[in-house]
């Protein structure tokens, strides 16, 4: 049996899909509140976003996905107002990793993103006893 690592500010982190459906909450719910009011205009409703062809800006690989990812990873979530220094730290955490796609970001890349705080109280955060807005290592899926 290997050992457990122990998280550390490289771990990496993701919203767990499962976590709102297991404490009655909805993320398409969650996403649509954190648009900017040009795409909440475009879609009024969470329902209102179905599936779209996303083209990533680095690759060019067109990929199937939620309307609202694609709208906060390529619209809302380069906005100046989506993290700001008044942001607190759980919801910048959640809508950092909502901006990238829910791609795993470790501490490090979170602080540089958000840029406020510190990895290591980012990671002391995400390790608190409360899992916040389904947030949790990778290696804990």
């Amino acid at each position: 049996m290997s050992p457990v690592a122990r998280p550390d500010i490289h771990t990496f982190f993701h919203i767990d899909l499962t976590w709102f459906e297991k404490n009655g909450r909805d993320l398409r719910e969650e996403m649509h509140a954190v648009l900017c009011d040009q795409d909440r205009a475009r879609y009024p409703t969470p329902a209102d976003a179905g599936i779209v062809d996303r083209i990533h800006p680095v690759t060019a690989e067109v990929a199937r996905v939620d309307a609202l990812w694609e709208a906060i990873a390529d619209h809302c979530g380069l906005q100046p107002g989506f993290i700001t220094p008044t942001t607190p730290l759980t919801t910048a955490v959640f809508r950092a990793l909502l901006a990238n796609g829910n791609q795993p970001m470790s501490p490090e890349q979170l602080h540089k993103r958000i840029g406020k705080s510190n990895p290591a109280a980012i990671l002391k955060l995400l390790m608190g006893g409360d899992i916040e807005n389904g947030i949790v290592s990778v290696e804990n899926n």
